[in-house]
């Protein structure tokens, strides 16, 4: 009980004696195992975070460094470690090892496979841009919401051809982002063109290919900004922009989406949605760990809100965040 900081209904252990027994420990080098732990108690002190693939952490996507920090960050703050997991591998789906107390999920496929596993083996778990309908508890930001925002800053310095590069098909993201965008052309009477919505991909080199391809458009038809679906999409829309001769953001204006480290670090700076990705990971890991705790919530569905980095790369006499509408 005083090794582990516990307390009993049935045993009584003064502070004097929680002291002395501490004192003696730490006099003796003892260091208390938490897999023997574990295998006492079934459970241990250790949170998993599952991203949907190996690539996650090999892709110098800023978005999962960002994440894991805040859920890693969390997990420490409450006595936690941190074990990595990827939904997909060469070797199938991934098995969950039975002394993790709980699980983040980030991205998952629908109908997760894993939801199951967890009901199976009662491992609380939480799921990040999943589905309410087959997770109870959800962490996500205002994609719509974003997509608007980003949309409507464009427009308001004065661009009617606006393109998208649109993220995956199977990730949660991607079509509230994308339908904030279609929203905002209407509200100001544009029609959507379907040739200036293009793949991103969430990735570098699709951005860069797709944007390549917008640059070759006659001059009538070729897109003054593109609303990317996140930072490294935006910065390979960038790369093509200048590959073609052309200045950002007085030829084209670019905005990105997720507000990393990285919309910093590009020239010129880019202006970005921010989803507070740190505070996702954070708030998403708190969730589990109450659950694991025994601290039940009822907080169901957590929407957390966006806002607008403004500087260089979309051509405003400003810099610095616009709150939502």
């Amino acid at each position: 009980m005083a090794l582990n900081g516990a307390r009993s209904k049935t045993v009584k252990l003064s502070e004097d004696t929680r002291e002395r027994i501490l004192r003696a420990a730490n006099e003796l080098g003892y260091r208390r195992n938490p897999h023997a732990g574990a295998l006492a108690t079934g459970r241990s002190k250790v949170v998993g975070l599952m991203l949907p693939s190996a690539s996650s952490y090999a892709d110098h996507d800023p978005f999962f460094w960002l994440f894991t920090t805040g859920v890693a960050a969390a997990a420490a703050r409450r006595g936690y470690n941190l074990m990595l997991y990827s939904a997909n591998s060469e070797n199938g789906p991934a098995q969950i090892d039975r002394f993790v107390a709980g699980l983040v999920f980030v991205s998952p496929p629908t109908e997760a496979a894993m939801y199951a596993e967890c009901d199976r083996q009662r491992i609380p778990y939480v799921s990040v841009f999943g589905d309410p309908a087959e997770a109870r508890l959800t962490v996500g930001s205002s994609d719509r919401e974003g997509g608007l925002m980003a949309t409507r800053h464009l427009l308001q310095q004065g661009h009617r051809r606006i393109a998208h590069l649109r993220g995956r098909e199977e990730i949660r993201t991607t079509h509230p982002r994308q339908q904030g965008y279609e929203d905002a052309l209407h509200e100001a009477g544009i029609g959507v063109d379907e040739t200036l919505i293009q793949p991103g991909d969430f990735n570098r080199l699709t951005g860069f290919m797709s944007t390549k391809a917008l640059m070759a458009l006659p001059g009538s038809r070729r897109p003054t900004a593109i609303f990317a679906c996140n930072d490294l999409a935006a910065h390979g829309a960038m790369e093509a922009i200048a590959e073609a001769g052309l200045r950002i953001p007085e030829d084209v204006a670019v905005v990105g989406y997720d507000d990393t480290w990285f919309a910093t670090v590009v020239q010129p700076a880019l202006t970005s949605v921010d989803m507070d990705v740190l505070g996702l990971g954070d708030r998403a890991a708190d969730l589990v760990l109450d659950a694991i705790e025994g601290q039940f919530t009822d907080a169901g569905q957590v929407v957390l809100p966006v806002r607008l980095t403004v500087r260089e790369s979309s051509g405003a006499q400003m810099s610095g965040p616009m709150e939502g509408s």
